[in-house]
């Protein structure tokens, strides 16, 4: 009897095996299985069991759909401050709660800025796992990109800018990155303005080896530069046009190919309150407006191939008095709040406008579009109550894979 049980155990063992074989050794099957690992960090360790789990995981047709369900996390954010207003510093705060590998990756990485020793630091731009920042330090500026995720590449400099005249009134001086097909390239854009003839002055130059070479140079008439403009620099390279929220009436679009300007109308509401304003990228084409006035938060989006008002899409209203209200972070809860009383800066606006960064009650908040939640991710003192910018950091993508060898 015990002989003929354990002759059963080993059959159904043996199914079971075969079973799991042809299942594992079937990539389409494979990949189904890998859609279900929540986090990157574990497609990184299935890649690295064999070869044909890493050919699975590094398809480019499955790490889209992966992308698609599991999209980047966001990390944290930098947060760009002038220090009793006098000099730029610069803080990493990573969002909480975290789940437990997020947490691990904010912990082997080195996220902190303190160790470029500088007098002032100031960073310029945030995307795909890098960080584009502006140091001031031996009576010069030096710019570069920093990688926390991998601190032993250290800091990647930059050629200097090329010269300015600072006799011109500029209203952008900025650094702007493109990503293809995972890659980055970096753009300084600078616009300056001519308050007497009412004209400005667009140049871009692209980052090529170790130089800056100009990539386009336009001139357009301006009218009405935006109230809000010191206050958010709202500005966005999208393909191959750089948009500009810098006036009162339209946006300003600057093609790179044809060395060409053209406007596109704001919508009706926003033109008729005014308020804040923010530009975001959208996946495929267009561009994304958000406005925030007297407490409410729009959400915008322009597809149209000619500038009129008509192409505008609201797509989401959101009132943040009782999201405010909720978190005991406002003033006053009551009705008879005075709106126009409380301030809403825009510090940042992601991808596709899936989320906000908001400065309000002396806060910095993280409003979550798609869910309508709000979130107090920093509370800002005497210090650093100057804020210039948030840059949100997400987790790199596509991930790095163990290298295959034949």
């Amino acid at each position: 009897m015990e002989a003929k049980r354990g002759i059963e155990k080993s059959t159904i063992a043996a199914a079971s095996a075969a079973a799991i074989s042809v299942v594992l050794s079937d990539c389409d099957l494979l990949g189904e299985i890998f859609l279900r690992l929540g986090f990157h960090i574990d497609l990184v360790r299935a890649a690295a069991v064999c070869r044909r789990w890493l050919r699975a995981a590094s398809d480019p047709a499955f790490l889209r759909r992966f992308c698609d369900i599991h999209p980047p996390r966001l990390l944290g954010f930098y947060l760009t401050y002038y220090s009793n207003g006098q000099r730029f510093c610069a803080d990493f705060v990573p969002m909480l709660p975290q789940p437990p590998e997020d947490a691990a990756l904010v912990r082997r990485g080195r996220f902190g800025l303190d160790s470029f020793v500088s007098r002032s630091t100031r960073v310029m731009d945030c995307r795909n796992g890098r960080v584009a920042i502006n140091l001031f330090r031996d009576g010069d500026f030096t710019y570069g990109v920093h990688s926390p995720l991998h601190p032993g590449r250290g800091l990647v400099t930059f050629p200097r800018p090329p010269v300015m005249d600072d006799k011109e009134l500029y209203i952008f001086r900025e650094f702007l990155s493109k990503e293809t097909d995972h890659e980055l390239s970096y753009f300084w854009f600078e616009l300056r303005y001519s308050s007497n003839e009412e004209k400005a002055t667009a140049c871009v130059y692209k980052l090529q080896g170790d130089a800056w070479s100009m990539q386009t140079s336009a001139t357009t008439q301006i009218f009405g530069l935006h109230s809000s403009l010191l206050n958010t620099l709202s500005i966005v390279l999208i393909d191959d046009k750089v948009y500009m929220g810098i006036t009162k009436h339209n946006i300003l679009v600057l093609d790179l190919t044809s060395s060409t300007f053209s406007t596109i109308k704001y919508p009706n509401r926003v033109l008729e309150v005014g308020g804040e304003i923010m530009l975001s990228r959208a996946n495929g084409s267009g561009v994304y407006l958000v406005h925030v006035t007297t407490l409410q938060l729009c959400v915008w989006l322009h597809r149209g191939c000619d500038g009129s008002m008509e192409d505008w899409l609201l797509l989401n209203t959101i009132g943040l008095r009782a999201l405010c209200a909720n978190l005991k972070i406002s003033n006053s809860t009551t009705e008879d709040e005075d709106d126009d009383d409380t301030y809403v800066f825009i510090h940042a606006v992601g991808d596709n406008a899936e989320f906000v960064f908001l400065q309000m009650y002396g806060c910095v908040l993280h409003l979550d579009v798609r869910s309508s939640t709000l979130q107090k991710v920093y509370g800002l003192t005497v210090k650093n109550a100057q804020v210039s910018s948030v840059h949100p950091f997400f987790m790199t993508w596509p991930p790095i894979f163990p290298a295959l060898r034949e």
